[in-house]
């Protein structure tokens, strides 16, 4: 079962998250026939958007998107809403080989690239969303993430994540975690932090080895308080619905094109490869 966990520091001035979404990016990459190397940024993409989307309203919709102009990758997205969770990449497969060692010998780098942008919208139910942008030059998500985290809300953070892969190359595990600075924190509370957690890869061994990560928050928060656990899941939202304003936005001449010639419209969902038709009789209904 996947899951998100949210704690507090009162007494050390801090909060911190970890989320499990192994079963959800297994589904998603499985369902999409991603290459190993996509399937690992991919995941690590999703788990950075699933993390920042934790402290917001239960319906808000947290879409990110991250374009690189020389990475493999080229584009992904990732949607969390109401604890549900849909990704997607626009690359499936390549050859590594074509970005090993021009942008960098390691492959999940190569994947990422050094040329991307973040984009990322929070629906909150407003008139319109809010968006925040940033450049990078890293192939490092994890580090795309917190340079996100500070330019968007000026908090201490680190944000770690890693993704195991099984003997078939196909997802395993992927866990995450975000600890954030209050406020109110002082020097002593970041030394704490710095002398609990060690470095990073320690952290994501504990993380990788671990089934109970609430036992993991009160080795590093000895007092958190635990504000919420909840399951996490896949799933899609696209409907009939969506599909037919997706062809309403193609106009009335291509849509009078369309009827004219018979056709009826085939639209598979990027996210989940679900398969949709829409009659002619149907898309006629369209014109007013």
């Amino acid at each position: 079962m996947d899951l998100q966990i949210r704690a507090i520091s009162h007494k050390h001035n801090a909060k911190i998250a970890i989320v499990d979404i192994s079963e959800s990016m297994r589904e998603i990459c499985d369902l999409q026939g991603t290459n190993p190397f996509i399937s690992v940024a991919l995941s690590k993409f999703v788990i950075g958007n699933t993390l920042i989307s934790l402290d917001n309203k239960e319906m808000a919709k947290i879409n990110t998107n991250y374009i690189t102009s020389n990475g493999a990758a080229k584009k992904m997205i990732a949607e969390f809403q109401n604890n549900k969770i849909r990704a997607y990449a626009q690359v499936k497969d390549f050859e590594i080989e074509n970005y090993i060692p021009k942008i960098s010998n390691n492959p999940i780098y190569a994947t990422v690239g050094t040329q991307g942008q973040l984009l990322n919208s929070r629906d909150m139910g407003l008139k319109e969303p809010y968006i925040s942008t940033i450049n990078t030059d890293s192939p490092n998500m994890d580090h795309i993430w917190m340079d996100f985290l500070r330019d968007s809300n000026q908090i201490g953070s680190l944000l770690t994540s890693d993704v195991m892969l099984d003997d078939d190359l196909k997802i395993k595990k992927v866990v995450g975690i975000l600890i954030q600075l209050l406020p109110e924190h002082t020097q002593e509370d970041v030394e704490l932090l710095e002398n609990k957690l060690g470095n990073t890869s320690y952290l994501c061994e504990i993380l990788m080895k671990s089934t109970n990560y609430y036992q993991v928050i009160k080795e590093i928060l000895d007092d958190a308080e635990i504000l919420e656990s909840k399951e996490l899941i896949f799933e899609c939202t696209c409907t009939d619905e969506k599909i037919i304003n997706s062809i309403k936005l193609l106009g009335n001449s291509e849509i009078e094109k369309i009827i004219k010639n018979n056709e009826d419209v085939h639209v598979v969902c990027d996210f989940c490869n679900k398969n949709y038709t829409v009659e002619n009789s149907k898309i006629k209904e369209l014109i007013k």
